[in-house]
């Protein structure tokens, strides 16, 4: 699993950026995250959950939250604020250790509160794309106003300060474990293989993942596997066979049933339907693409209807 080293935009502390996403795998990084879908849908697990994003859909991930990505079977594009909430905490200190509850909003269940966010990021990115004298200190006046909305419209817990440190813990647990199963989910590794590197009680071990991932250890496994899988019928010429080989499948029964689950359709089919032109590409590891400023610029005035 990724840590990542988020590079605030110069003289802020935010990054604002349009991208399109391939297969972000397990990641989590130290600032929150919003998201506005501008082309769907973009498949998301965080949280023990896992939701469909479509066009206008806002998506709220807290700092550390472990969250995945992915497209589905047409390209995508997301409008992505990230921002450190410590720099709000000089006046209001309770917002490092506030976890917003809800993680997807649409415009059909959360109208007013789906709006009024929605309206702060159309703010924001017109202020974004004028850049006038000081529109620095507007984009962090509309970003106070953004979290105000959220804490007087989403369900939240509070952490204390023992919560936070369990919480650590555990997050450095499940980077080992999660870290070892990603270098080695091509080979025949089991829950006790794992259990016994880390020193842990098997069934122990067990309930962990389950509690943090929402799945069992198993179906994890089948689920890095799946993906991997589907990146190489997506970007490589390899045969089915080999494609088991690559991605840890013992047999090509077992992975037509693991596409078949994820996909809805048979290997082949995925392959005919998301492979990247008619001439198959070298592999790529590209998980998502960031959209140049220029192209991005055009999205965004297009989409908010900004002059």
């Amino acid at each position: 699993m990724e840590y990542e080293l988020i590079r605030h935009l110069e003289g802020t502390d935010f990054k604002i950026f349009v991208v399109s996403i391939n297969q972000r795998e397990c990641h989590y990084h130290s600032d929150m995250e919003i998201f506005l879908t501008l082309n769907g849908p973009i498949r998301v697990e965080i949280s023990n959950e896992r939701h469909l994003f479509h066009t206008d859909d806002i998506f709220i991930a807290n700092r550390y939250d472990i969250h995945s990505l992915s497209r589905v079977n047409e390209n995508n594009l997301a409008l992505v604020i990230q921002f450190n909430p410590g720099i709000f905490s000089s006046y209001f200190d309770r917002i490092t250790r506030i976890r917003f509850t809800r993680h997807h909003l649409s415009q059909a269940e959360d109208y007013e509160y789906h709006g009024a966010i929605k309206q702060s990021l159309t703010d924001m990115i017109q202020c974004y794309l004028n850049k006038s004298d000081g529109y620095h200190l507007e984009m962090m006046s509309i970003l106070n106003h953004m979290l105000y909305v959220m804490i007087h419209n989403d369900e939240y817990t509070e952490l204390s300060e023992k919560d936070i440190l369990s919480k650590n813990r555990n997050m450095g647990r499940l980077v080992s474990v999660l870290d070892f199963i990603r270098l080695h989910y091509m080979d025949n590794i089991t829950l006790r293989s794992i259990a016994e590197r880390e020193n842990l009680d098997m069934y122990y071990l067990s309930a962990f993942i389950k509690k943090h991932l929402g799945i069992p250890f198993q179906k994890y496994l089948t689920h890095l596997r799946t993906e991997k899988a589907a990146q190489l019928l997506r970007n490589t010429g390899l045969s089915l066979m080999d494609i088991c080989m690559e991605s840890g499948f013992s047999d090509y029964k077992y992975l037509n049933k693991a596409i078949l689950a994820e996909y809805g359709c048979t290997p082949a089919e995925y392959r005919k339907r998301n492979h990247q032109d008619s001439k198959f590409l070298p592999e790529q590891n590209e998980q998502h693409v960031i959209i140049d400023d220029s192209r991005a610029r055009k999205i965004l005035k297009t989409y908010f209807d900004i002059d």
